[in-house]
């Protein structure tokens, strides 16, 4: 690495170095980048900027110390930015991810308690209700139930969610999102939960409460996603 552009502090210039051989796939999480004294050689810096570069990436969350074994490429997060209503799934993909979802439930119920109050609606009406598990290839990252439309039917099938995002089904049959709402919480993973997501019982997980509308206001969906925050969290963007 030549590191030429002496406007630009040397261990801003080393983080840029770094992170570029982790995006690139040069370096894989999980394995131990060169150390300090290696570093020096290959690089003709002093120990300072090293230290200083070194220090903020593993307080970044992009590298990790392992006392007595060196410093080694992090596990990274799927980390999403909202900044419009989209989907989950997409807000994966849009991260280069590719995620998987398998249909875990299928069927019909009564509105609960919780969905009919959120959404406005009779108790006994009749929706649609799945649970999906959506994975990359570090695992599983969220799990979510979903309440939909029951005039919904002949657009969310199982088949067609089990390879499609709702808002490509929902759009691609001519429905029309109008608005929706999203809101956040903390909870304990239950034995179902847990099971279903692959961690311990007990694991604090992100949950995302999400509802759809569509152009006259009719609710279209209720979900809540589980998300395990060791692989995935969610970051909002705010302006004014």
């Amino acid at each position: 690495m030549e590191l030429l552009q002496e406007v630009v502090p040397l261990y801003h210039q080393l983080k840029t170095y770094i992170k570029q051989q982790i995006e690139s796939g040069q370096w894989q999480p999980g394995i131990a980048i060169p150390s300090e004294r290696e570093l020096e050689k290959l690089l003709g810096l002093s120990r300072t900027p090293i230290r200083q570069a070194l220090g903020e990436l593993v307080a970044e969350g992009w590298l990790e110390r392992k006392h007595g074994k060196g410093t080694f490429v992090a596990q990274r997060t799927s980390a999403a930015v909202t900044t419009k209503l989209v989907g989950l799934v997409e807000q994966l993909r849009s991260q280069g991810l590719y995620p998987t979802i398998e249909i875990a439930e299928f069927g019909h119920c009564e509105a609960p308690a919780a969905v009919s109050q959120a959404l406005g609606i009779p108790a006994s009406t009749q929706m649609i209700r799945t649970v999906r598990r959506i994975a990359v290839s570090s695992g599983h990252v969220i799990v979510d139930e979903n309440y939909f439309n029951i005039n919904l039917s002949g657009v969310i099938t199982e088949e067609r969610l089990g390879r499609s995002t709702v808002f490509d089904l929902l759009e691609q049959s001519g429905v029309n999102v109008k608005k929706g709402s999203q809101s956040y919480s903390a909870v304990n993973a239950d034995t179902r939960i847990a099971r279903l997501l692959e961690v311990p019982e007990g694991t604090a997980l992100l949950v995302i409460q999400t509802l759809l509308f569509n152009n006259r206001d009719q609710p279209l969906q209720y979900s809540l996603s589980y998300c395990n925050p060791e692989r995935y969290n969610h970051e909002i963007l705010l302006s004014r």
